[in-house]
């Protein structure tokens, strides 16, 4: 009797598959320009390009510093645009340049020592891209696919440094990116 009452209910529910209203309805990155030491850089930048934001500050560390380099141990040469949630163009006396030095040498004692080959921008103060994407704090990542669509965001680290679960699931995002571009 318990098993005609649970296949019932199974039967009942089956059409309700998949209506989670998620996967149908993707989110468009809005149109940004963030700020480097020397240019300015915007949506135009990554036309038909699938592509990572990690929305991150000067004074942010380990946890920054691992989501930044677990990213490219899990996909190397990673299309990654980082953007300081700061406002200021130097907060405590730290610039763009001194910030992505400061991240390179995060693993200089590690088996890896990667030099990261990212972009490392601010928000410009007339447009706040990060209150533009609903951050109000460093240390989310969004995967964005080539129809400048989000795939995924990240609120806070994805684990370890150089954990090999950690760079699964990454690798994973990025996949999803680059496939999800393929079924709009």
């Amino acid at each position: 009797m318990m098993q005609r009452c649970l296949l019932a209910i199974l039967v009942l529910l089956a059409p309700l598959a998949g209506c989670t209203g998620d996967s149908s309805e993707l989110e468009k990155i809005p149109e940004f320009t963030v700020l480097t030491e020397d240019a300015t850089i915007s949506n135009n930048d990554f036309a038909n390009q699938a592509f990572v934001i990690v929305f991150s500050a000067q004074w942010c560390g380990t946890p920054c510093h691992n989501n930044m380099h677990n990213l490219n141990l899990s996909v190397p040469g990673i299309n990654v645009l980082v953007v300081s949630t700061d406002i200021d163009a130097e907060p405590n006396g730290v610039t763009l340049s001194m910030w992505k030095d400061s991240v390179n040498e995060y693993d200089d004692d590690k088996e890896q020592n990667q030099t990261l080959d990212y972009s490392f921008s601010r928000v410009d103060t007339s447009q706040n891209f990060a209150s533009d994407m609903g951050i109000d704090s460093p240390g989310t990542v969004i995967f964005v696919d080539t129809q400048g669509n989000e795939r995924h965001r990240q609120l806070g680290t994805f684990g370890a440094y150089n954990d090999q679960a950690t760079l699964d699931v990454i690798k994973g995002h990025w996949e999803d990116a680059l496939l999800g571009s393929l079924e709009v």
